[in-house]
């Protein structure tokens, strides 16, 4: 019995090692379109592994992005923006999550706009996602 599951762990194990390595990396990018305020746009997000900083993005600045391969358990950013001339308004959520099996070439698209944040997969139409709360 323990010599079959080590067996089925071993396939497993380089069926999916080998997935890996051939699985184009996902992507998050976030852009900062305020264009009534032209604020800038406080971004940080981070995962189980990674702290990826704070990031301050000007009106229409070149996407800030970040890339990366999904783990076999739950791959998930977390992603706070703020914007005005404090930074009063925010929102906190979830900009990537996977898990279960391997997602390859995912392209997650953030928008911050004055009235709400939108979110595109694959380059489709945006949708309203959050609205901005105020401190």
């Amino acid at each position: 019995m323990n010599l079959a599951f080590i067996f089925m762990y071993l396939i497993f194990s380089l069926h999916v090692e080998s997935n890996v390595e051939n699985c184009r990396k996902n992507i998050v990018a976030i852009q900062n379109n305020l264009a009534l305020s032209r604020s800038i746009l406080k971004v940080h997000c981070i995962s189980k592994d990674d702290d990826l900083g704070e990031h301050y993005l000007r009106f229409q600045d070149v996407a800030y992005n970040f890339s990366f391969h999904d783990s076999l358990l739950i791959t998930r950013f977390k992603c706070t923006f703020w914007k005005g001339a404090k930074f009063e308004y925010h929102q906190n959520f979830t900009a990537y999550q996977g898990g279960g099996y391997l997602k390859c070439g995912r392209f997650n698209s953030w928008e911050a706009r004055d009235d709400a944040i939108y979110f595109s997969r694959n380059r489709a139409p945006m949708k309203l996602m959050y609205t901005w709360d105020k401190y």
